[in-house]
Protein backbone atom coordinates (compact mmCIF):
# COMPACT_ATOMS: atom_id res chain seq x y z
CA UNK A 1 0.00 0.00 0.00
CA UNK A 2 1.11 3.35 -0.67
CA UNK A 3 0.74 4.81 3.00
CA UNK A 4 1.43 8.16 1.91
CA UNK A 5 -1.97 8.16 -0.59
CA UNK A 6 -3.75 5.86 1.14
CA UNK A 7 -4.04 3.52 -2.11
CA UNK A 8 -5.13 -0.36 -1.77
CA UNK A 9 -2.33 -2.56 -3.43
CA UNK A 10 -5.10 -5.21 -4.54
CA UNK A 11 -2.01 -7.90 -4.68
CA UNK A 12 -0.11 -6.68 -1.15
CA UNK A 13 0.00 -10.56 0.11
CA UNK A 14 0.56 -13.39 -2.62
CA UNK A 15 1.05 -16.84 -1.63
CA UNK A 16 0.88 -19.81 -3.89
CA UNK A 17 0.49 -23.64 -2.67
CA UNK A 18 2.55 -22.01 0.63
CA UNK A 19 3.64 -25.10 3.12
CA UNK A 20 5.08 -25.07 6.51
CA UNK A 21 5.74 -28.91 7.33
CA UNK A 22 9.56 -29.63 8.87
CA UNK A 23 10.74 -32.43 11.18
CA UNK A 24 9.88 -30.28 13.74
CA UNK A 25 6.94 -28.11 12.59
CA UNK A 26 3.98 -29.63 11.07
CA UNK A 27 2.20 -26.67 10.37
CA UNK A 28 0.00 -25.76 6.88
CA UNK A 29 0.41 -26.87 3.07
CA UNK A 30 -1.16 -25.94 0.05
CA UNK A 31 -2.73 -22.37 0.74
CA UNK A 32 -3.23 -19.57 -1.68
CA UNK A 33 -3.56 -15.61 -0.83
CA UNK A 34 -4.02 -12.92 -2.75
CA UNK A 35 -5.06 -10.11 -0.14
CA UNK A 36 -5.10 -6.19 -0.93
CA UNK A 37 -3.71 -3.93 1.39
CA UNK A 38 -5.84 -1.82 3.43
CA UNK A 39 -8.32 -4.29 4.68
CA UNK A 40 -8.63 -6.68 7.51
CA UNK A 41 -8.73 -10.16 6.22
CA UNK A 42 -9.75 -13.61 8.38
CA UNK A 43 -7.97 -16.39 7.67
CA UNK A 44 -9.94 -19.37 8.93
CA UNK A 45 -9.67 -23.05 10.30
CA UNK A 46 -10.06 -25.33 12.98
CA UNK A 47 -7.62 -25.34 16.33
CA UNK A 48 -4.51 -27.02 15.51
CA UNK A 49 -4.93 -26.61 11.94
CA UNK A 50 -1.79 -24.51 11.17
CA UNK A 51 -3.57 -21.31 11.33
CA UNK A 52 -1.21 -19.77 14.05
CA UNK A 53 2.15 -20.75 12.17
CA UNK A 54 0.44 -19.19 8.74
CA UNK A 55 -0.18 -15.88 11.13
CA UNK A 56 3.06 -16.09 12.00
CA UNK A 57 4.47 -16.73 8.44
CA UNK A 58 2.41 -13.66 6.72
CA UNK A 59 4.45 -11.42 9.49
CA UNK A 60 8.18 -12.85 9.07
CA UNK A 61 8.36 -14.57 12.11
CA UNK A 62 8.20 -18.14 10.86
CA UNK A 63 9.78 -19.35 7.43
CA UNK A 64 8.04 -21.34 4.95
CA UNK A 65 9.15 -24.86 3.72
CA UNK A 66 6.70 -25.02 0.45
CA UNK A 67 5.85 -22.77 -2.16
CA UNK A 68 6.34 -18.86 -2.57
CA UNK A 69 5.13 -15.95 -0.62
CA UNK A 70 5.52 -12.16 -1.49
CA UNK A 71 4.21 -9.34 1.47
CA UNK A 72 4.30 -5.70 0.52
CA UNK A 73 6.57 -6.99 -2.78
CA UNK A 74 9.24 -8.89 -0.66
CA UNK A 75 9.93 -12.57 -1.52
CA UNK A 76 9.49 -14.07 1.81
CA UNK A 77 10.97 -17.08 0.45
CA UNK A 78 14.39 -16.17 1.53
CA UNK A 79 15.56 -15.75 5.04
CA UNK A 80 16.61 -11.84 4.13
CA UNK A 81 13.01 -11.74 2.61
CA UNK A 82 11.58 -12.99 6.48
CA UNK A 83 13.66 -10.32 7.92
CA UNK A 84 12.55 -7.81 5.70
CA UNK A 85 8.56 -8.61 6.08
CA UNK A 86 9.19 -9.13 9.81
CA UNK A 87 10.18 -5.58 10.00
CA UNK A 88 6.93 -3.99 8.40
CA UNK A 89 5.13 -5.95 10.57
CA UNK A 90 3.96 -6.45 14.08
CA UNK A 91 2.22 -8.93 16.73
CA UNK A 92 -0.87 -8.46 18.58
CA UNK A 93 -0.43 -11.14 21.50
CA UNK A 94 0.63 -14.76 20.55
CA UNK A 95 0.62 -17.49 23.17
CA UNK A 96 4.33 -18.75 23.81
CA UNK A 97 5.88 -15.73 21.16
CA UNK A 98 5.59 -12.48 22.33
CA UNK A 99 2.36 -12.63 25.74
CA UNK A 100 3.75 -10.36 28.58
CA UNK A 101 3.91 -11.73 32.31
CA UNK A 102 0.38 -10.93 33.53
CA UNK A 103 1.87 -9.10 36.83
CA UNK A 104 3.05 -6.17 35.18
CA UNK A 105 0.96 -3.14 35.14
CA UNK A 106 -0.01 -2.23 31.89
CA UNK A 107 1.83 1.53 31.91
CA UNK A 108 4.94 -0.47 32.40
CA UNK A 109 4.21 -2.59 29.23
CA UNK A 110 2.78 0.36 26.97
CA UNK A 111 6.11 2.41 27.70
CA UNK A 112 8.35 -0.19 27.06
CA UNK A 113 6.56 -0.59 23.77
CA UNK A 114 7.04 2.73 22.98
CA UNK A 115 10.60 2.94 23.80
CA UNK A 116 11.33 0.29 21.32
CA UNK A 117 9.01 2.23 18.13
CA UNK A 118 11.46 4.87 19.17
CA UNK A 119 8.51 7.24 20.46
CA UNK A 120 8.03 9.49 23.68
CA UNK A 121 7.50 6.68 26.68
CA UNK A 122 7.50 9.04 30.05
CA UNK A 123 4.19 8.90 31.74
CA UNK A 124 2.27 11.41 30.20
CA UNK A 125 3.25 9.66 26.82
CA UNK A 126 1.80 6.69 27.83
CA UNK A 127 -1.78 8.08 29.33
CA UNK A 128 -2.32 9.65 26.06
CA UNK A 129 -1.44 6.60 24.26
CA UNK A 130 -3.33 4.48 26.19
CA UNK A 131 -6.65 6.78 25.76
CA UNK A 132 -6.47 6.91 21.93
CA UNK A 133 -6.98 3.15 22.49
CA UNK A 134 -9.96 3.11 25.38
CA UNK A 135 -7.42 1.74 27.59
CA UNK A 136 -6.49 4.54 29.74
CA UNK A 137 -8.68 3.39 32.65
CA UNK A 138 -6.65 0.44 33.00
CA UNK A 139 -3.46 2.10 32.80
CA UNK A 140 -2.42 1.34 36.79
CA UNK A 141 -3.74 -2.24 36.63
CA UNK A 142 -1.98 -5.26 36.33
CA UNK A 143 -2.11 -7.20 32.90
CA UNK A 144 -4.01 -10.06 34.90
CA UNK A 145 -6.72 -8.32 35.93
CA UNK A 146 -7.72 -7.10 32.27
CA UNK A 147 -10.76 -9.00 31.14
CA UNK A 148 -10.16 -10.34 27.92
CA UNK A 149 -11.63 -7.43 25.56
CA UNK A 150 -9.23 -5.70 27.29
CA UNK A 151 -6.27 -7.78 26.63
CA UNK A 152 -7.20 -8.19 23.01
CA UNK A 153 -7.16 -4.22 22.72
CA UNK A 154 -4.02 -3.87 24.76
CA UNK A 155 -2.15 -6.48 22.18
CA UNK A 156 -3.49 -4.76 19.32
CA UNK A 157 -2.80 -1.23 20.48
CA UNK A 158 0.94 -2.17 21.58
CA UNK A 159 1.29 -3.72 18.18
CA UNK A 160 0.30 -0.50 16.58
CA UNK A 161 3.27 1.33 18.56
CA UNK A 162 5.50 0.48 15.51
CA UNK A 163 3.14 1.76 12.99
CA UNK A 164 3.45 -1.39 10.42
CA UNK A 165 1.94 -2.52 7.68
CA UNK A 166 1.17 -5.78 8.61
CA UNK A 167 -0.50 -6.68 11.61
CA UNK A 168 -1.56 -10.25 12.77
CA UNK A 169 -4.01 -11.26 15.29
CA UNK A 170 -3.97 -14.57 16.91
CA UNK A 171 -8.08 -15.36 17.27
CA UNK A 172 -10.50 -12.87 18.37
CA UNK A 173 -13.03 -15.17 19.55
CA UNK A 174 -11.29 -16.88 22.40
CA UNK A 175 -12.90 -16.08 25.52
CA UNK A 176 -14.87 -13.14 24.04
CA UNK A 177 -18.58 -13.18 24.17
CA UNK A 178 -20.18 -13.13 20.68
CA UNK A 179 -20.73 -9.29 20.76
CA UNK A 180 -16.90 -8.62 21.99
CA UNK A 181 -16.05 -10.23 19.13
CA UNK A 182 -18.10 -8.86 16.49
CA UNK A 183 -16.82 -5.09 18.31
CA UNK A 184 -13.15 -6.14 17.74
CA UNK A 185 -13.85 -7.26 14.19
CA UNK A 186 -15.55 -3.63 13.36
CA UNK A 187 -12.49 -2.41 14.91
CA UNK A 188 -9.66 -4.19 12.82
CA UNK A 189 -11.48 -3.21 9.80
CA UNK A 190 -11.62 0.23 11.09
CA UNK A 191 -8.25 0.33 11.79
CA UNK A 192 -6.82 -1.47 8.50
CA UNK A 193 -9.20 1.58 6.79
CA UNK A 194 -8.18 4.68 8.50
CA UNK A 195 -4.29 3.52 9.54
CA UNK A 196 -2.53 2.34 6.22
CA UNK A 197 -2.29 -1.43 7.71
CA UNK A 198 -2.96 -5.15 6.12
CA UNK A 199 -4.72 -7.19 9.23
CA UNK A 200 -5.03 -10.84 8.76
CA UNK A 201 -6.46 -12.41 11.62
CA UNK A 202 -7.44 -15.95 12.71
CA UNK A 203 -10.77 -17.10 12.97
CA UNK A 204 -12.49 -20.32 13.76
CA UNK A 205 -16.12 -19.82 13.29
CA UNK A 206 -16.82 -18.48 9.47
CA UNK A 207 -19.90 -16.85 10.83
CA UNK A 208 -17.59 -14.63 12.05
CA UNK A 209 -14.64 -14.71 9.37
CA UNK A 210 -17.45 -13.83 6.92
CA UNK A 211 -17.63 -10.40 9.00
CA UNK A 212 -14.12 -9.39 7.79
CA UNK A 213 -12.97 -7.64 4.83
CA UNK A 214 -12.56 -11.25 3.09
CA UNK A 215 -12.36 -14.58 4.81
CA UNK A 216 -9.88 -17.37 3.34
CA UNK A 217 -11.03 -20.83 4.72
CA UNK A 218 -7.66 -23.18 4.86
CA UNK A 219 -9.13 -26.30 5.67
CA UNK A 220 -11.83 -28.75 4.38
CA UNK A 221 -13.83 -28.24 7.53
CA UNK A 222 -14.01 -24.43 7.16
CA UNK A 223 -15.00 -24.34 3.78
CA UNK A 224 -17.89 -26.81 4.72
CA UNK A 225 -18.75 -24.07 7.08
CA UNK A 226 -18.23 -21.12 4.37
CA UNK A 227 -20.65 -23.71 1.98
CA UNK A 228 -23.54 -24.02 4.76
CA UNK A 229 -23.43 -20.47 5.41
CA UNK A 230 -23.53 -19.06 1.98
CA UNK A 231 -26.72 -22.11 1.68
CA UNK A 232 -27.86 -20.11 5.37
CA UNK A 233 -28.07 -16.94 3.97
CA UNK A 234 -28.08 -17.14 -0.30
CA UNK A 235 -25.28 -14.03 -0.13
CA UNK A 236 -21.93 -14.03 -1.71
CA UNK A 237 -18.93 -12.43 -0.47
CA UNK A 238 -15.47 -12.06 -1.08
CA UNK A 239 -14.41 -15.79 0.18
CA UNK A 240 -11.28 -17.84 -1.33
Amino acid sequence: MDRMTGVSEPHFILARDLGLNTIRTKGYEHIDLDLASNQAHAICGEHGSGKIELLLTLAGRMHRSEGDLHVAGIDATTLRGVNKVRKLAALGFFDNVNDVERVLRVRTVTSAELSLAGVRSNRAACEEYLDRWGLSQVADGNIEELTSYEYHRLGIALAMAQSPQVLAVQDVERDLTEHQAHKLVDELRELAATQGVTVVCGVTDYDLAACFDTATCITDGARAQQAAYLRRYGMAREVA
